[in-house]
């Protein structure tokens, strides 16, 4: 770091990137209900959230690894840029195939933000000093996540949902200039090589999984001939992945690292965390404003208690980490997530929103137990010169699991619909517009199909969180500072 620029002026520029990330994630889940059903693309609701989270989710291994080659600082410049014109891009969408395509540049971008920011508060803070500004983080993030329902649905009711992706400008603008002002890395640059097969191969395996599971159950048919074709090359495509992982002299994807348990493990509880939070960010706005009948707003303040929930348990995970250990918390969390799982599962229409709210707290609070020990453990195994695509590895796992979740369990829900009623056009249900145009026997029936459909939703929802549990009893016993590299350190920019 440059002298006399504090790292403060660095962790400064980090939060509000952290800060944009939450503002779009939860700003945009509460108005895409009202999007989807203005476009009349229920059908392909779970495209808007799986594509975004299809592109983040191959490029975060990958500007992991620029990030260890070429420095964390030109890679987030790089990555914000892709960012904030794929906002933009979306903001003036036509059509909703626009909307999906900009969605996928938005998240080309995506995948680069968050974890180099994790990476570069790793690189720059000791590993007491971790944990702390990691619970700091997250009260940065719950603050921004509870303006972001409340500013989407306000902004959605009150101008349009375009102007929800206009908000990431001056955030991102301002966290650039103020990192590429203050951090300076002092870096031999040296002949690199990027694993673009293993990127290709990676895009082409996890892209035509999300095809098949999106387009199958539907339009298609599971047994249809194009369904088992995407199947079986996504197979093949995962096959070469893993070939040349194995034989590229810098793998995109180290594959080495899942031979420490630590890291393997936490892979694993990744996966279940990001498909729990892009689960309930994508589908419980929809029973708020399908089923309840509320608006924008509403459907964005129901996940509110997740953002109150999370930073609360990841601050007592943050100060008592090392001294507790890992294992503790990760199980701890799982009861939590399983409680909430069992009471989303039961919600009806009778219960309605308390019920769902406080399944909401339940989830915030395991997501925040869970999610510290399943990143910090990973990057303290590891040294500095791994800690990029150790700590985008892990990410990628997070978003690989909420992109084929919601892939998944957006076909599950449109199978629902349409075994009540093949003609139903359940768009009515979620745009006010049509909403208020529609007879209270029609919107009756669209709100019991669409709430039949969430019902099966939320059940396969309880049962993946439930394995949570197993996940975290396999974390590695043990005091946190057992599983620490002897070099986690070496090399990191000097504060």
């Amino acid at each position: 770091m440059q002298p006399g620029r504090p790292r403060q002026i660095v962790t400064l520029a980090i939060l509000l990137g952290n800060f944009l990330s939450a503002v779009e994630a939860t700003a945009v889940s509460a108005a895409m209900p009202t999007a989807v059903g203005e476009m009349g693309g229920v059908s392909r609701y779970g495209w808007v959230f799986s594509v975004y989270l299809l592109t983040s989710t191959i490029t975060v291994p990958l500007f992991g690894k620029l990030a260890d080659l070429y420095g964390r600082r030109v890679v987030y410049h790089v990555s914000m840029g892709i960012f904030l014109v794929g906002s933009v891009l979306c903001g003036i969408a036509g059509t909703f195939e626009q909307l999906i395509v900009f969605r996928a540049i938005q998240g080309l971008g995506a995948g680069g933000v968050q974890p180099i920011a994790i990476t570069i508060i790793g690189d720059i803070f000791s590993l007491e000093e971790r944990g702390r500004i990691q619970a700091v983080f997250s009260g940065v993030w719950a603050a921004a996540s509870l303006a972001g329902p409340l500013l989407g649905g306000w902004i959605t009711d009150a101008f349009s949902w375009r102007w929800i992706f206009f908000v990431n400008l001056p955030f991102g603008l301002v966290s650039s200039w103020m990192l590429h002002r203050s951090l300076q890395e002092k870096k031999q640059r040296s002949e690199h090589r990027l694993d673009i097969l293993g990127s290709l191969s990676l895009m082409a395996a996890v892209s035509l999984l999300l095809l098949a599971l999106v387009e199958g159950p539907g339009a298609w048919g599971w047994t249809d001939l194009r369904t088992l074709a995407l199947f079986a090359v996504s197979a093949v495509s995962l096959v070469l992945f893993l070939w040349q992982e194995r034989r590229a002299p810098e793998p995109m994807l180290p594959l080495d690292l899942f031979k420490n348990r630590l890291i393997a493990v936490a892979s694993v509880g990744n996966v279940l965390i990001g498909t729990t939070l892009f689960a309930l960010t994508a589908f419980v706005p929809m029973f708020a404003q399908g089923v309840l009948g509320g608006t924008a707003v509403d459907a964005g303040t129901v996940l509110t208690p997740i953002l109150l929930g999370w930073p609360i348990s990841s601050t007592i995970a943050g100060r008592y980490l090392m001294r507790i250990g890992y294992r503790t918390f990760a199980l701890l969390g799982s009861f939590l997530l399983i409680s909430g799982g069992a009471l989303l599962a039961a919600v009806d229409a009778a219960t309605g929103r308390p019920q769902v709210l406080l399944s909401m707290l339940l989830f915030g609070l395991g997501l925040g137990f869970t999610s510290m020990p399943y990143l910090l453990g990973p990057q303290n195994a590891v040294s500095w010169n791994q800690r990029g695509v150790t700590t985008s590895s892990v990410q990628f796992f997070r978003t690989i699991g909420g992109s084929i979740a919601v892939a998944a369990l957006g076909a599950l829900l449109n199978a629902r619909l349409h075994r009540v009623d093949p003609a139903l056009n359940p768009n009515a249900a979620l745009d006010p517009v049509l909403r208020a145009k529609t007879s209270p026997e029609a919107l009756a029936h669209l709100s019991s199909a669409l709430l039949f459909a969430l019902q099966g939703v939320y059940l396969v929802m309880a049962v993946l969180v439930a394995g949570s549990f197993f996940v975290a009893w396999l974390f590695p016993k043990g005091a946190a500072g057992v599983h620490i590299h002897p070099e986690r350190d070496a090399e990191a920019p000097r504060t």
